[in-house]
Order: C-alpha cells, then sequence, then structure tokens
C-alpha cells in the first residue's frame, strides 16, 4: 500500500491590487512558524510600485523576485537592488524599519515574500542585520527532466549558502512538460508542507489549479508531483514550529521616526 500525505486545506488567498497573500492572522497558530507567504503579481505596469517605510521585530523576512528588480533600503544600513532570481533575508531581531520597491522588466513584476517567526531568545532580541544572495551563488540540481534551484536548505547533496534562523527549506522546481519530480521529508521534520504554483499539478492524487496553496498534514512519505506544462513549483518544507508568541501591529514610518 502507498503512502500518500493529507492535504489538510486549500488556501486560495486573499488579493488586494498586486498582492496576493496566503497566511492570514487567523492561521499563525497552525502553520507556525509561518507568519506571512504573499505573491506580487501584475503586467503592463508602467511604473515601480511597492511598500513606503514600516517596521517589524522578531521575524525573518524572506524576498524573492522572479521578474524585474526589487530594491530594499532599511535601518540597519542595507541599500541593494535585487536582480530577478535573487535572494534577500532580513533578519528584524529587536526591530527594523525597511522599504521595498519593484522596478517592472517589459512592464511585469513578480516576486515572494516569506516570512516566519524568530526562535525566542538571543535570536529574537539580536540587532536586526540583512544579507543579499545572488542567483549565480544559489546551487541548481539538474536531473532529466527537472532543474531544482535550492533557495535556502539543501537537495540531493545541494546546500544553499543562505544562514537561516530555522531548518526551512525553499525551493524553485522547473519540471519539464508531463515529466515528474519528487521530494523526501527529513524524518524530524514534524510541520507542514505548502506549495504555490501557476498551472495545474497533480499530487498525492490531487489536481491543483492555480493560484491554490495546499496545506499538507505531517508525514515522512515521499511527495511526487507531475504536471503538463513548463512551469515552476514553489515548495516549503520546514521543521518543529517556534514556540514565539506573534504580535500584529501596522503602522507606516520614516527612517527619521
Amino acid at each position: 500500500m502507498t503512502d500518500t500525505r493529507k492535504v489538510h486545506s486549500i488556501r486560495y488567498g486573499k488579493k488586494s491590487g498586486v498582492l496576493t497573500a496566503y497566511i492570514h492572522p487567523k492561521d499563525h497558530e497552525q502553520l507556525n512558524p509561518f507568519v506571512l507567504w504573499d505573491h506580487f503579481s501584475a503586467k503592463a505596469v508602467m511604473h515601480s510600485a511597492g511598500l513606503d517605510y514600516h517596521g517589524h521585530s522578531g521575524i525573518d523576512a524572506i524576498s524573492y523576485p522572479v521578474i524585474g528588480k526589487l530594491n530594499h533600503r532599511d535601518s540597519a544600513g542595507s541599500h541593494v537592488t535585487l536582480a530577478s532570481g535573487d535572494v534577500h533575508i532580513m533578519t528584524s531581531g529587536k526591530g527594523i524599519i525597511h522599504k521595498d520597491t519593484l522596478t517592472p522588466k517589459n512592464g511585469q513584476i513578480e516576486a515572494f515574500s516569506l516570512w516566519t517567526v524568530l526562535p525566542a531568545g538571543s535570536k529574537e532580541m539580536a540587532p536586526a542585520c540583512s544579507t543579499n544572495i545572488d542567483a549565480h551563488h544559489l546551487p541548481l540540481v539538474e536531473e532529466k527532466c527537472t532543474i531544482t534551484k535550492v533557495i535556502i536548505g539543501h537537495y540531493k547533496g545541494a546546500n544553499s549558502p543562505v544562514q537561516y534562523s530555522i531548518p526551512i527549506t525553499y525551493l524553485d522546481v522547473m519540471i519539464a512538460p508531463y515529466s515528474c519530480w519528487s521530494f523526501q521529508p527529513m524524518r524530524h521534520k514534524a510541520v507542514g508542507l505548502s506549495i504555490y504554483n501557476r498551472v495545474p499539478v497533480t499530487s498525492v492524487a490531487i489536481k491543483y489549479k492555480r493560484n491554490k496553496w495546499p496545506h499538507c498534514n505531517p508525514h515522512i512519505c515521499r511527495l511526487k508531483f507531475a504536471r503538463a506544462k513548463l512551469r515552476p513549483v514553489y515548495l516549503l518544507s520546514w521543521d518543529n514550529p517556534c514556540n514565539s508568541p506573534f504580535i500584529l501591529l501596522s503602522a507606516l514610518s520614516t527612517p527619521q521616526s
């Protein structure tokens, strides 16, 4: 009998302008340590778009532009422009203020933003810092019909240079038409799986249409994905939840304030 992984829920996301948010505050307890998973996407964009200065504390924020450039500026002294495929890690620690701006390429922008809660203790209260990783430093695992980019964590012997606060795995996978890709979670991984895809994908006998975000129950069985069109799959797996409280506050700021 073949093991399967049970899908706990499928999230369609809440769209507002160019942003689709896949995690709601009410989901934080269930999805801990994930606190935000946003997808930015728009076509026929004439000008840059983004968020003005605002603050965070107690989280790691991963920015991953797919189409276009992302300009990041923060109170820790980081001012960088990410090209498509680059990765930026902002560790907010005990507090940081930042601003992000997306610049379109041929009128199109696309990017992902992922936040995870910092472990309680020294990492949570450490000074803020930022790290930028160029795309050419991220390893690619080329197989017969797939190419897997290791953004964070490791996959089949390839290790990302990104130093992260918790042991998540973040992969960008390209699957050839009518081909399959599989992933074996580590046995100590205890909490969930999430996927984002832009065309139909078949996984554990369930078909997911575009802009759905399946959340699966813990299991150590192998995961297998098949697709009929050439598009990326974004896969996240993670370890035990962090026992840190999470408080949402919202305010726009300036570097001076």
